[in-house]
């Protein structure tokens, strides 16, 4: 369970630091459209690195997966890993073709953030699941 444990902090700590602390500071420094290009350029790294570290975290927990509790945390994983993938494959081209500002480009935008805040939320809990059902 210790390469669990290390997978799901480091997914869970890659999703809040870029999330809070770099797209936070970009904001705050810097004017809106160029944060916003810097945040598209870092997102190739963020989403290779969240999905990465989720799909192994997944692997890790369905290989060991001991009862109910585990199950659940294995649905809420394979939910946050398919947000996440979504967002690069399907969300980010569909948010290029529109300029920034406009209905269409905010709409998507506002999913693309709702699927990100969904991992955010669901990785811990996953993660919360199976340390207290070890600790039963």
């Amino acid at each position: 369970m210790k390469l669990y444990a290390w997978l799901v902090g480091a997914w869970t700590a890659a999703l809040w630091f870029f999330t809070f602390g770099v797209a936070r500071v970009l904001f705050s420094v810097f004017p809106r459209e160029r944060a916003g290009e810097v945040t598209t350029a870092l997102f190739p790294a963020y989403f290779t690195i969240a999905i990465s570290l989720g799909l192994l975290a997944t692997v890790v927990l369905s290989l060991r997966r001991r009862g109910a509790r585990d199950h659940g945390a294995l649905a809420l994983q394979i939910l946050a890993l398919s947000a996440l993938i979504a967002i690069p494959i399907f969300i980010q081209p569909a948010i290029a073709a529109h300029a920034p500002g406009t209905p269409d480009f905010a709409r998507l935008h506002g999913i693309s953030m709702a699927l990100n805040l969904f991992s955010l939320i669901a990785v811990p809990v996953a993660s919360l699941l199976v340390i207290w059902r070890r600790k039963e």
